[in-house]
């Protein structure tokens, strides 16, 4: 079964020059899904503990505020992406992400085995 993941990449706060950290949470997974200007969070099912999927913060210094209904904009992500495999017959896990594109934060997906693709400024 093909599965799609959630990704957030963060910066190590303690030591931003020691590059990017990637947390994975399976879109399957979550049973509680929240957002407000500043993040989307997640629970995972059979968790008490909240998981951070995006945070305004991982778009850099001055990054924009996440945009109203942004957990909504990624399970309708997540939904095109199973759409367009199943259409295509692909079995690979794919990846979604957020990132800022142009000024603004959009989700973006791609296959594991492929490139992530990268912040277009």
């Amino acid at each position: 079964m093909t599965n799609v993941w959630i990704m957030r990449k963060t910066r190590n706060a303690v030591t931003p020059t020691r590059g990017a950290r990637r947390i994975l949470v399976r879109a399957d997974a979550i049973t509680y899904l929240s957002a407000d200007d500043h993040q989307v969070r997640a629970t995972e099912f059979g968790s008490d503990g909240i998981t951070v999927l995006v945070d305004e913060e991982d778009g850099g210094h001055n990054g924009p505020l996440l945009p109203e209904g942004f957990n909504v904009d990624m399970l309708d992500m997540v939904s095109e992406v199973r759409r367009k495999l199943a259409a295509d017959g692909d079995t690979e896990d794919h990846v979604v992400t957020a990132q800022v594109v142009d000024g603004a934060w959009v989700w973006r997906a791609f296959a594991v085995s492929g490139p992530e693709p990268k912040p277009i400024p």
